[in-house]
């Protein structure tokens, strides 16, 4: 069992209390940190590693090419979204991602999130998808919101086996094989007059919610608003915007400033153009601190690339699938 799966069994009198969670996350990180690989080494890994950095640049490009469908859905339908968290802070620091990096995070308002909910799932059938693509946004029992369509959870390696246990409730859709995937999270507007309050209510009550729905004690749809509005979320235009209950939890919230992230403008990952806030410095420092152009002494990622290798029995196989996944995904692109 996880440190997490130990956690997860605490009494809820102990586990939501705001110091112990806390607490919890503060070990949680020393521990990533004392176990993880110093950032130096790494990178003179990767400049050793030839067939390391092959596969690395076909998981970029099939990376980006998911990226640019979903980038054109959202410009067909007027949809809003940005690269968030990581995504833009490679965009800003290497001009794509971070070089440790393999996932990328988008961000989008809750009203541009309800409606590319509907919109994402027709434009993947549209442009015959299904079978190549897994869209999930879970629900109680674990169960997918796109009941008809591959979960991005269902991911197999070349035993049949699922590698990832299915846990978090915000939108994602991958290429199931070879597997990326972008992981797109809501966030919400924050009353003016709870503010203040939202800093100590914020990580009690989005745990609650991640753990109320692994345990299937609350339906989704009955439960997300009431839990949002006891925070301080509301569906009304505020002076100020945050990440909110659905999400990977953790204990800061990172509050934006409206009138800092909009009108979006556009910036560069991997020699494309996507959206970003008006104000990065703005969005950088809120997420990651003033000094967010200097490299961490030890790097962490989602281990993505080993994730790939496990699905295929051959590094033949395995080029040959990213060649006929990023030809695929390019002439729907060119095409759109």
């Amino acid at each position: 069992m996880t440190l997490e799966d130990y956690y997860l069994k605490l009494p809820g009198f102990i586990k939501f209390n705001p110091k112990i969670l806390k607490l919890s996350f503060d070990v949680t990180d020393r521990i990533k940190q004392s176990n993880g690989i110093s950032t130096q080494d790494y990178l003179l890994k990767l400049s050793e590693e030839s067939e390391v950095n092959n596969l690395r640049r076909k998981f970029r490009q099939l990376y980006v090419e998911l990226l640019i469908f979903v980038d054109n859905v959202c410009n067909k339908h007027d949809i809003d979204y940005w690269l968030g968290f990581g995504t833009l802070l490679g965009a800003v620091r290497h001009g794509g991602f971070i070089p440790w990096d393999d996932d990328i995070d988008l961000v989008i308002l809750r009203k541009d999130y309800k409606k590319l909910i509907e919109v994402l799932p027709k434009e993947i059938e549209e442009h015959d998808l299904k079978q190549s693509c897994g869209l999930t946004l879970l629900l109680e029992n674990r169960k997918n919101y796109f009941s008809d369509f591959n979960s991005v959870y269902d991911v197999e390696d070349k035993g049949g086996n699922r590698m990832i246990d299915g846990k978090y409730n915000f939108l994602q859709i991958a290429w199931m094989k070879p597997f990326v995937k972008i992981d797109i999270f809501p966030f919400d507007f924050i009353e003016d007059d709870k503010l203040d309050a939202i800093y100590s209510k914020f990580a009690p009550a989005q745990y609650k919610f991640y753990d109320d729905m692994l345990r299937n004690k609350v339906k989704f749809f009955d439960r997300i608003d009431s839990a949002r509005s006891e925070v301080g979320f509301t569906d009304s235009k505020t002076r100020q915007f945050s990440d909110t209950i659905e999400g990977v939890p953790h204990w800061k919230i990172r509050i934006f400033d409206y009138d800092k992230t909009f009108p979006l403008e556009s910036i560069e990952f991997e020699g494309h153009k996507f959206k970003c806030p008006k104000d990065c410095n703005h969005h950088l420092t809120s997420m990651f601190g003033p000094d967010y152009m200097e490299f961490p002494k030890v790097i962490e990622n989602h281990n993505t690339l080993e994730l790939i290798e496990a699905q295929f029995g051959s590094t033949e196989e395995m080029d040959d699938a990213f060649d006929g996944a990023l030809e695929f995904l390019k002439n729907i692109n060119e095409t759109f």
